[in-house]
């Protein structure tokens, strides 16, 4: 299958590209687009074009990415809507150390807490690849329920999101 982003016209000096949902069946488009957005690095990113308004699909990447994505409306109906998603400059992932008891309460660690089982039955986890700007609430309440199997130390934020959506262990598992 080939990849339906194509190069388009520059932003800010450098050609991007397009993921045009047009061509692309509905049941396929929101993993396609999570993936795109997760896949970029600071500075980087692409024009989505549609054939109505994505504003529902803003909200799912807020919930999914906060603030670590932009959103900039380049055309506007009423038969195409193009949008450009960026990661800003600056918007590197960061890490969160998390203190997870056997019954799966949760809270946040010391960043220099030691990884691993810490003698009471609780373990401090690394949970990595956060993305900027989210709440450390936000984060806690992922993880809410979750006991790593032995010997994980190290969750990536990703598969808690895949979790929530509906993966029994987010993929920790195999």
């Amino acid at each position: 299958m080939t990849s339906p982003i194509a190069p388009t016209a520059p932003h800010a000096g450098q050609a991007e590209p397009v993921l045009d949902l047009r061509a692309i069946p509905p049941y396929q488009r929101h993993q396609l687009i999570f993936a795109s957005v997760q896949d970029l690095t600071p500075g980087d990113g692409f024009s989505l074009v549609n054939d109505h308004d994505p504003r529902p699909l803003h909200h799912q990447l807020l919930s999914l990415f906060g603030a670590s994505f932009s959103w900039e409306y380049l055309q506007q109906g009423p038969e195409v809507w193009q949008v450009r998603i960026a990661r800003p400059e600056g918007a590197a992932a960061a890490s969160l150390r998390v203190r997870i008891d056997r019954n799966g309460d949760v809270a946040v660690a010391a960043g220099d807490a030691r990884l691993g089982p810490d003698g009471s039955g609780a373990s401090v986890c690394e949970v990595t690849d956060v993305p900027p700007g989210t709440p450390e609430g936000d984060v806690l309440a992922l993880l809410q329920g979750v006991i790593p199997p032995a010997g994980v130390v190290s969750i990536a934020y990703e598969r808690l999101l895949a979790r929530r959506n509906g993966s029994c262990c987010g993929g920790m598992c195999g």
